[in-house]
Formats: structure tokens, C-alpha cells, sequence
């Protein structure tokens, strides 16, 4: 599985990245709603500043009937509206766009004729052209002479620094916020991650109750009362349905069992009795086919045994095993023309279980290799570190069509030389009770090579 896979498959993980991804739109909302709010103070403290500066010049401006407007300001508050460089402005525009009285003849120039005949009653700015830092934001309001003559009364100031300040801390509060939210993102993210594995407990402790349920353990059920409410259904159809398995199990079991026993009592006594009747039968292969089903029928009874009584769990030295297995096989091997060798290691190869059943699935597999291997020829048999045993033999090796269904029941590819197709079946449900596994291949110089693993000590 790749790396992609092992992570996004996770739920616990897309759910925090999902939930780190939330916080960053919250904290981006939240970062865009404090500077719009700050965007909102600065154009409010401007327009507050413009509205008295617009009021101010209203006071003081003067009309005579027959001569231009005046506009009377003390020395200190004129300064601003005259200076070099003036940073406040004031001017009053006919109905025909004309200036009739400008405070700066320099800062009219800057702006132009045009920009006094555009400017409409409200707010405006020149930001785009001057740039923030020269700006000047301008204030136009109608006003009527006393003789009614409509008026245009601007007012401009320049930006301050407190426009300034208002703009580096809007900058800056957004810059430091992203900057600040990448470690916070990260730290939501494992809070986020803890916090849904902690929830997810529940459903990892059921995932490891319900592994228990088994062939060696038919009778465990999850636990109920420890769930949370939303998983408690879960957990009782699941116990529910290892029920019902467990006695469809059980019934089928204990057919095999009986039926196996029934046939073979009736099979020795006809094998009995042809053996003491005077008269030869007329087919010679008669006594063979008994064999075999004598043969077949005490399998299924001990594939029966195997798959209803768990193991014994004690210590086991393979080469012990393997030795005595060899040693007791070694007679039929030599009557049908083969040879067995046997080869382990110095230190011992200790696992759990039950030796008997291990003992009977290594004879098993030699019982295998030396119906398919040539005679004249060894099967070997060898205990490797830390806990396994294989067996070579030098037969023809295994169609890869087979290689998949060697271990199933009844499957042979030798019913002609008396295989039944249970002897592995009886290996696999060895090896699986005893947490191991059977690995199958096919070796390059000709023939199978069976490795039983088991769980070392």
C-alpha cells in the first residue's frame, strides 16, 4: 500500500486535515473582518477629519453681493492651506465647473482643471495616481451664495501619518496572522488528530474483539457494555451473526464427524473380510481403493478434530519435532524407493503450540513431497531460524493455475496415486491455528519447496 494510500485512507487524518483546513478559512475570515473593520476606522476618522475642515471653512467664508467670496482664517490655521507644500487644500467651484476661489495656486496645478470639474458631491481621493503616502482625499459639498448662485465647496487634506499607521497596522496584522496561523494550523492539526483518535478508541478495541472471533475462540463475543451508544447496534449484530456462524459451523462440523466415523467402521469390516475370504476377487485394485477410503475418511476426522479442539500451548523445539517425524517416516520412504535427509541448525527453533499437530503437518507435507517426487530420489527436510521447516522435493513442480488452490480441501493433482486432496487442507488449518502460514514455491532447479512458518519465541 502506498504511503498516499496509508494516509488519506485514514479517516482520523482527513477529518483533522479537514478540520485544520476550517480553522484556516476562520482565521482568514477572521484576519479579512478585523482589517475590513480597520479599513472602516481609517475612513471614518478621514471623514470625520474632512466634515470639520468643511465646516470650519463654511464659517468663514464670506459673500458680497458683486464681488468674489472671502474667506477669513487666523494665521495659524491658514499656514496649512498656504504653505511650500501645502498638506490641506480648499476651493469653491461654479455651476460651470470653474474655480472661483483656490487656497494653493500649486496644488491647483497639481490637480488640474479637469479633476475640479469630475469631482461630484461626496468623498474621493487621488491614491492611484500620487500613491498612498501623497494622496489627498477630498470632500465636496453644494452650497448656495446668498443670491442662490449653486456652489461646489471642496475641501482636500493630505494623508496623515495616522492614515499611515492605520495602513501598516492593517498590513501587518494580516502578514502576522499568516505567519501565526501556519503553526497554529499545525497544532490543530494534532490536537485534532489526538482528540479524534482518542474518539476512534471505541471503535478500534470492537475492530480487535471482533479479530478474536474464530476458529480457535468460537465462542468470544465483543463487548457491549463499554461502547458508546452509536457502535453498541454494531457490536450486537456482529455478535449475532458470529452465532449463527458458530452453530452453522458447529452442525456442519459435527455431520463431517459423525458421517466420517459412521463410514469407517463399515470400511474395515469389508476391508476384513475380503482379506479372509478364500475366493480371490477378480479386480485386483480392489484393496488399494479401500486404502484410500479408509485413507480419506481418517482425514476427514482429523480435519474435523483439528478445526473443533484448539491447540495446546506449549513450548516446541522444531528440530525435536522434525527429527522424530523424520525418523518415523524414514521406513516408508525407503519401501517406496526414496530417501529423506534431514539438516537444522545448532540452536533451537522454539515456538508455541502443540507438537502433535505440528509433528502430523510436517508428515503431511513429506507424505506430499514423496508422492511427487521421483523414485531414487531425497525429499529434505530442513528447520531454519528463528521457526520454520521446509520440505524439498524433485518432482515436476506446480502449474501456477494450482499454485492457488493446493491448500483447499479435496483439491489434488494426484488422485491417481491415492491423494485425497485433505492432506494439506489439514497443514493450512495447522499452520493457522498455530499463527503461522504455509509459503509455496517452486524451486529452480525442478521440484516444490514447502516452508512452514511459525511464530518464534
Amino acid at each position: 500500500m502506498r504511503l498516499s494510500e496509508r494516509l488519506f485512507g485514514s479517516i482520523g487524518i482527513r477529518l483533522s486535515l479537514q478540520l485544520s483546513l476550517l480553522f484556516l478559512l476562520f482565521a482568514a475570515a477572521c484576519a479579512g473582518l478585523i482589517g475590513y473593520q480597520l479599513s472602516n476606522v481609517d475612513e471614518t476618522a478621514r471623514s470625520l477629519r474632512l466634515q470639520r475642515q468643511a465646516e470650519e471653512i463654511r464659517q468663514v467664508l464670506h459673500f458680497a453681493a458683486g464681488t468674489a467670496p472671502t474667506l477669513e482664517l487666523p494665521p495659524e490655521r491658514m499656514a496649512p492651506y498656504q504653505a511650500e507644500e501645502p498638506t490641506l487644500f480648499y476651493a469653491l467651484r461654479n455651476a460651470a465647473g470653474q474655480p472661483v476661489i483656490v487656497s494653493s495656486k500649486t496644488l491647483q496645478d497639481r490637480f488640474g482643471s479637469s479633476l475640479f470639474r469630475a469631482l461630484a458631491p461626496g468623498e474621493s481621493d487621488t491614491t492611484a495616481r500620487d500613491g498612498p503616502d501623497n494622496a489627498f482625499y477630498f470632500l465636496s459639498e453644494p452650497m448656495e451664495t446668498p443670491d442662490h448662485e449653486p456652489l461646489l465647496l471642496i475641501v482636500g487634506q493630505q494623508a496623515s501619518a495616522a492614515d499611515a499607521l492605520l495602513r501598516n497596522v492593517e498590513w501587518r496584522l494580516l502578514s502576522d496572522a499568516g505567519i501565526a496561523a501556519i503553526p497554529i494550523c499545525l497544532a490543530v492539526f494534532g490536537a485534532s488528530l489526538a482528540i479524534i483518535r482518542y474518539g476512534f478508541a471505541p471503535i478500534r478495541r470492537l475492530s480487535q474483539q471482533a479479530g478474536t472471533i474464530g476458529p480457535a475462540d468460537p465462542d468470544a463475543r465483543i463487548g457491549v457494555t463499554d461502547l458508546p451508544a452509536e457502535l453498541r447496534g454494531l457490536a450486537e449484530a456482529t455478535n449475532a451473526a458470529a452465532g449463527r456462524l458458530q452453530q452453522a459451523i458447529t452442525s456442519q462440523r459435527r455431520f463431517t464427524a459423525d458421517t466420517a466415523h459412521q463410514l469407517l467402521t463399515p470400511l474395515a469390516l469389508l476391508s476384513a473380510r475380503i482379506e479372509q475370504s478364500a475366493v480371490p476377487h477378480p479386480d485386483p485394485g480392489l484393496r488399494g481403493d479401500l486404502v484410500r477410503m479408509q485413507n480419506l475418511v481418517r482425514q476427514l476426522l482429523n480435519l474435523s478434530r483439528l478445526a473443533a479442539v484448539a491447540p495446546s500451548q506449549e513450548k516446541v523445539d522444531l528440530r525435536t519435532v522434525a527429527k522424530e517425524v523424520v525418523t518415523a517416516m524414514a521406513p516408508l520412504a525407503i519401501t517406496e524407493g526414496r530417501n529423506l535427509s534431514y539438516q537444522g541448525p545448532e540452536a533451537p527453533c522454539v515456538t508455541t503450540g502443540d507438537a502433535s499437530a505440528i509433528g502430523e503437518a510436517l508428515a503431511n507435507v513429506i507424505r506430499n513431497g514423496l508422492r511427487h517426487t521421483g523414485p531414487g530420489t531425497c525429499v529434505d527436510i530442513a528447520v531454519e531460524e528463528p521457526a520454520s521447516i521446509t520440505v524439498a522435493d524433485r518432482g515436476d513442480g506446480i502449474a501456477e493455475a494450482h499454485r492457488q488452490r493446493l491448500l483447499e480441501p479435496f483439491f489434488t493433482t494426484q488422485a491417481d496415486k491415492g491423494g485425497s486432496g485433505l492432506g494439506l487442507a489439514i497443514v493450512d488449518e495447522i499452520m493457522r491455528q498455530h499463527g503461522g502460514a504455509v509459503d509455496i514455491e517452486s524451486r529452480v532447479d525442478g521440484g516444490t519447496l514447502f516452508r512452514l512458518r511459525f511464530k518464534a519465541n
